[in-house]
């Protein structure tokens, strides 16, 4: 049995966390022994939203200290004494940049097999000249300790690793997991005490400031001449107090429906008439392939890699045309269309089945 260190920031929702979790809950844990490395604390409580689950996985979760910026050859001397300690063989690194710290130690512990794994295609902190020098150095580390690099499509791929080679594996996703609900979309709308009548947007991610969900509350104002619609936003996180303030400034409090990070978001694609992804950047958000799974009409904003378009209906906007936003959201699709997807080769393209064996060949080579 091979023993293998994820090392991610947290284990709460997010792009990587799905990512991770979705090849969890399909790899062979018979060949396999996993442990997650952590250095930022759970959004509620004391425990990670998926914690208990990989406890019953077999999962050991083990919380570092975040010295990433302070004291940065501490952080590769933690890792460095778990690869060690543990006996770990293969380190798989979800960090962007700081993968270089990550595999470092994870060098001088013992490991012969050293993963980088890219989920974005950019990085807020580039703003900054200092950290775009220090994002630089650390890069051109990471390429030359990394034994093998993943991006999750090209261009998170090219945004990490340049000109270095790179394998890409998909964000897998089980498919039937996502598969439209009839059922659920009736429940969930009696729930809410609203109608088939009634037009609703939906999206999902973390409440930060590249999700951009300020401007999702702005397009829902603009648009408020339409009674009928209503806007869910699912996530949790550091501007939520924000959030909340804007919808009661702009008086949409019987419009929105700010939601915490859940379990069953799957059944709220199917609630759903429209998924919206304003972000800033974005890699291939696993959230995007898993509304189209659904067969549910996706409006990205053109910041969002196109490589996330599985399905030709999903479509594209700029961020300083809202009223191209306002238009086309004003012409709810026929409820009709949402199973016509299901045998499309690029869907079945993400059927978490496969990626994890693409993953396995590198564990395995």
């Amino acid at each position: 049995m091979k023993n293998i260190l994820h090392i991610v920031g947290g284990l709460d929702r997010g792009g990587a966390e799905s990512y991770i979790m979705n090849s969890l809950r399909n790899i062979n844990h018979e060949k396999y022994h996993f442990i997650i490395a952590t250095f930022m604390p759970p959004i509620h409580g004391e425990k990670y939203i998926y914690e208990d689950e990989l406890n019953k996985l077999g999962v050991e979760v083990i919380r570092l200290r975040d010295t990433r910026f302070s004291n940065p050859r501490d952080f590769e001397k933690q890792i460095e004494l778990i690869v060690r300690k543990r006996g770990i063989d293969i380190v798989h690194s979800h960090i962007d940049f700081m993968s270089a710290l990550s595999l470092a130690g994870a060098k001088r512990g013992g490991a012969t097999k050293l993963i980088a794994h890219s989920h974005s295609t950019n990085n807020a902190k580039l703003k900054n000249p200092l950290k775009r020098v220090a994002s630089n150095v650390l890069r051109r580390k990471l390429n030359k300790i990394a034994t093998h690099r993943i991006g999750c499509g090209k261009l998170a791929g090219e945004f990490l690793f340049q000109d270095n080679p790179f394998t890409i594996i998909s964000n897998g996703i089980n498919l039937d997991t996502y598969k439209f609900d009839k059922e659920a979309r009736k429940n969930l709308r009696e729930k809410y005490g609203l109608s088939e009548r009634d037009s609703v947007w939906l999206s999902v991610g973390r409440l930060e400031e590249v999700k951009n969900h300020k401007f999702l509350l702005d397009l829902l104002h603009d648009n408020f001449m339409n009674s009928n619609t209503y806007l869910f936003i699912i996530g949790s996180g550091s501007l939520q107090e924000e959030l909340e303030q804007q919808i009661v400034e702009q008086k949409l409090e019987n419009k929105v429906f700010l939601l915490p990070s859940r379990n069953d978001v799957n059944l709220y694609y199917s609630m759903a008439d429209f998924f919206l992804l304003p972000s800033f950047f974005e890699g291939v958000p696993t959230v995007g392939i898993e509304a189209q799974a659904n067969g549910l009409k996706c409006l990205f904003s053109e910041n969002v890699s196109k490589e996330v378009m599985i399905l030709k209906s999903s479509e594209f906007f700029s961020l300083h045309d809202i009223t191209r936003w306002v238009k086309r959201l004003n012409k709810k699709p026929a409820l009709d269309e949402r199973t016509k997807h299901l045998q499309d080769k690029s869907v079945q393209a993400y059927n978490i089945k496969e990626t994890v064996k693409k993953l396995e060949k590198i564990y395995d080579f």
